[in-house]
C-alpha cells in the first residue's frame, strides 16, 4: 500500500500528511458527486475531519498530523475538484487498508448526500439526489454493507 501511494505521490505531487487523510476519500467523492461542493457538504466534511484528526492524535499520543496539513488537503480536494483518477485510486487505497470507522464514514457520506439540495421545494424522492443516489450505493456494495442492515455507530 505505501508503494501505491508513493507513485501516486510523485505522479500527482501529494504531500506525505495526505496518507492520514485516506478515510476522508469516501466523503470527497461524495461531496463532488453532483459536481460541485455546497457549503452544508463543507461543514460536514470539516466536521468529519476534526474528528478524524483527533482521533489519531488519541491513537498515537502525538500530533501526527497539523491544522495546517488539513487545511491543505481541504483546498486541494474540497474546494478544487481532484482529478477523477485519483480519487479512484485513493479509494482504491483505502478500501484495502483496514479502517475501523467505515460506518462512521458511511453515516457522513449519507448525511452530505441529504446535506444540500438545488432546488426547493424537492419532491418527497428528490432530496438526495440522483448521482449522490448511485454513489451511495456503490459505497454501501464497496464497504460490504447492505442497505437493509442497520449502521451502528461506536
Amino acid at each position: 500500500m505505501q508503494n501505491t501511494f508513493e507513485q501516486l505521490k510523485n505522479e500527482f505531487d501529494l504531500k506525505d500528511a495526505d496518507f492520514y487523510f485516506l478515510d476522508l476519500i469516501p466523503l470527497i467523492e461524495m461531496l463532488w458527486a453532483d459536481g460541485m461542493n455546497q457549503e452544508g457538504e463543507l461543514k460536514l466534511l470539516y466536521k468529519f475531519v476534526i474528528e478524524h484528526i483527533a482521533n489519531i492524535d488519541q491513537l498515537s499520543e502525538s500530533a501526527i498530523i497539523s491544522v495546517a496539513d488539513a487545511n491543505d488537503f481541504l483546498d486541494r480536494f474540497a474546494h478544487r475538484k481532484p482529478d477523477p483518477r485519483l480519487i479512484r485510486e485513493l479509494k482504491a487505497l483505502f478500501l484495502s487498508k483496514n479502517s475501523s470507522n467505515r460506518q462512521t464514514i458511511l453515516k457522513y457520506c449519507m448525511d452530505i448526500a441529504a446535506a444540500c439540495t438545488t432546488h426547493y421545494p424537492f419532491g418527497l424522492q428528490e432530496r438526495v439526489m440522483q448521482e449522490e443516489k448511485k454513489l451511495l450505493a456503490k459505497l454501501f456494495e464497496e464497504f460490504g454493507v447492505s442497505p437493509d442492515q442497520e449502521i451502528v455507530l461506536p
